[in-house]
Order: C-alpha cells, then structure tokens, then sequence
C-alpha cells in the first residue's frame, strides 16, 4: 500500500490529514487504519480537531473516516472542515478536488454568509456541561446542548444544533457581523462583539429555531424560519 495515500500534518488547531484523490474511498480506508495504527503517539498530545484535505469526502464518507480514527486512537473526535489552509509540500502532490466544494452549513439565517476569516469551523459533537469552555478562533457548531454554566467563545458564529442555556461569545475580537443560532435560544448570556444581552432565567421561551445578530450596537433574536 502506497504510504502517501494518506498523510498527517500537524496544523495549529489540530491535524490535517491529507488525502490521494485519485485511488478509491476504500484504498483510503485501508490506508488511513494502517496508518493511524502506526501512528498513535502522533494523536497523543493533538487537538482533536480534524480536517481532510485533498479530495472531495461525502458526509457519510467523512463520518466512516472520523469512526476509523476514533477508534484506533481512543480520542473523541470533532470534524473542522476548513477552505483556506496555507499551501505545503503535499498539497502540491494532491490538488485538492474539494477546493471549491466546500459545504455551507444549511443552519445559517438568511443574508448571513460564513466569510473567508469565519470559515475555519470547529465541529464538536455532544453537550458542554456546566463548567466547560470551548474557545476557538473561526467559528463553532455545537452538535448538542450547551448547558448553564458551559461557555463557548468564538472569533467568528456560533451554531447550536440543540438547546443553549449557557454563555456564547461570537466575534470575540470585536466582530459585530457574526450571529449565534440555536434549536432552543435560552442562553444565560449573549455577547456579539463588544453587545451583551442578558436572557431572564424566569421566563420561559418557545422552542423554536432562532438567531441573534446586532444592529445599531443592540443584539436583536429573531425567528430563523418565519
């Protein structure tokens, strides 16, 4: 099996596995599990933050990949799916077929795009308990609840594909562009750039799909499907 199939990069948030888009899914498979056997000490001290390069994964294939490395290396994994990683040596030796195919997550509001500083996602998939902090320079998507206590601070948008209950951060740097959506928005606190909302723990909400994004430096919540 041809050992350039697959190959590991450490990156800043993580690790950036680079993949040969002109052999099978299934030869990637084979190599990656040869390959993340052989290399657990390279997953010992990593950001569990991942992101394939090289050719175009369908969600499912992504997900069969992900399962792969968790397994062999015990760690629990988020996905980061990225469109702007500087060029290296083994970029060059596999042009990315995927280059102009990234996805847009589907739960964005309306006239808002993830722009080019934003688009560096972090994907965490389960529920940050009370006391827990996620921090992330590009944006966050929550597979799960954030619980009261939990906090999530991120320089781009916050997506919550559950119930937000805790503290959210989006902009961090000063960004007052950026949103936070949530399935069920019940959040202790919302900061958007430098604007800060405070949500009271006394009144009950819909559960609806909402967003929160500023305007005239005041932070607006509104319906994401009307």
């Amino acid at each position: 099996m041809n050992k350039n199939i697959v190959i590991f990069k450490g990156i800043p948030n993580g690790i950036l596995i680079i993949l040969d888009k002109e052999v099978s899914f299934e030869d990637i498979e084979v190599a990656l599990l040869e390959k993340v056997k052989n290399a657990k000490s390279f997953f010992e001290d990593a950001n569990i933050s991942i992101s394939f390069k090289g050719r175009y994964l369908s969600e499912d294939e992504e997900i069969k990949l992900l399962e792969i490395i968790s397994k062999e290396s015990g760690l629990d994994i988020s996905f980061v799916n990225n469109s702007k990683i500087e060029n290296t040596e083994e970029e060059a030796t596999y042009p990315s077929s995927s280059k102009n195919k990234i996805e847009q997550n589907s739960f964005i509001p309306q006239n808002y795009t993830l722009d080019a500083k934003n688009n560096f996602t972090h994907f965490h998939k389960g529920s940050l308990r009370s006391g827990q902090k996620m921090d992330f320079s590009g944006s966050v998507v929550i597979i799960g609840d954030v619980n009261p206590g939990g906090k999530i601070i991120a320089e781009g948008n916050v997506i919550v594909l559950g119930k937000l209950k805790g503290v959210v951060h989006a902009g961090c740097k000063g960004d007052k562009n950026c949103f936070i959506s949530a399935l069920h928005m019940m959040p202790t606190q919302l900061i958007i750039g430098d604007c800060l909302a405070y949500f009271p723990n006394d009144i009950k909400r819909d559960i609806i799909p909402e967003y929160a994004y500023v305007k005239d430096n005041q932070i607006f919540v509104e319906q994401l499907i009307k």
